[in-house]
């Protein structure tokens, strides 16, 4: 699905929901035809010429932002200078990834779930795990793409990954945020170089930017005529923040990471997929961490944590 936000400026949509393994693109149809993530399925692209892409931007590197990269044989890629190693060493990728955590948090070795193969749609034209791509060149925050009539500004947003771009046509107020979603259930930070504090400046960004205009990859198009922007960025950020509050009180006797997750303010296991149950913990071991630089909570064995005071 095409959905025009101006003339040259248009939102891809999957066919299916925006959701794993697919996410939003943003197409500009100028005089350089230029696409923001390769994740809408081969469904959805089809309605674009894509042998003429001449550029592929790369928000950061998630699967469901990268797997239609084939479909784009034309276009030079970029994608954000802090993740460029990701795309060519396996290694250091699968450390990105959370890889290397799943037996300390899930109590056994991953068996592929983070890295093997699974049953993916039809129009999703790769499988999980690395994939190397060749770059053709980095993007740095501050960085100006002229399209023609359309300039783009790219913006480093870190902490969901610590190569989150969002790029912005300042001049028509359309704000294209990757996965700094406005999900309800808050922001991801869950993998292995994704970081919390980074994640919250981030988010004070955007509140600071209040574009006219909010497209995200996983939710509709956020119009500030009818979408009180900078209230519903607070909100998505007041989510993680609260539940680091209640986790703190909870932490008055010792507890572990599973004892928290459990928990109904984290909202439990119940129904949960094991990569859920995984990124929950990630994400509870990163607020852990953070309470403990902060000396507002100490560990006290292996596993257990217990509030200071």
């Amino acid at each position: 699905m095409i959905i025009a936000l101006t003339s040259v400026i248009k939102l891809i949509r999957p066919e299916a929901r925006a959701v794993f393994p697919y996410s939003n693109s943003l197409y500009i149809d100028d005089e350089m035809q230029t696409l923001i993530d390769a994740g809408s399925g081969g469904r959805a692209y089809a309605e674009i010429p894509v042998g003429n892409i001449e550029l592929l931007l790369l928000s950061h590197n998630h699967f469901d932002h990268v797997n239609g990269i084939s479909f784009f044989p034309q276009a030079r890629i970029m994608a954000g200078r802090e993740e460029a190693l990701t795309y060519q060493d396996q290694e250091l990728y699968l450390k990105f990834s959370g890889f290397y955590d799943w037996e300390r948090l899930m109590g056994q070795m991953d068996r592929g779930l983070l890295s093997g193969t699974m049953l993916l749609p039809e129009d999703v034209p790769a499988q999980r795990g690395f994939q190397e791509v060749p770059l053709d060149g980095l993007i740095k925050d501050g960085d100006v793409f002229e399209l023609g009539v359309t300039s783009l500004r790219a913006i480093h947003l870190p902490g969901h990954s610590p190569g989150h771009y969002a790029f912005y046509c300042e001049k028509e107020g359309i704000l294209f945020s990757a996965d700094l979603d406005l999900a309800p259930d808050g922001p991801w930070y869950g993998g292995g170089f994704s970081d919390f504090d980074e994640l919250e400046k981030s988010i004070k960004k955007l509140i600071e930017i209040n574009p006219r205009i909010l497209v995200t990859s996983h939710r509709r198009v956020f119009d500030a005529a009818q979408d009180n922007i900078p209230a519903l960025l607070q909100t998505y950020l007041d989510v993680p923040l609260k539940k680091e509050e209640q986790s703190l009180v909870y932490l008055a006797e010792p507890r572990t990471i599973d004892d928290i997750a459990r928990q109904d303010f984290i909202e439990g296991f119940k129904g949960k997929t094991p990569f859920a149950v995984f990124f929950t913990k990630m994400m509870i071991d990163k607020h852990l961490k953070r309470l403990e630089k902060a000396g507002k909570v100490k560990k006290i064995d292996d596993t257990h944590y217990i509030r200071i005071g």
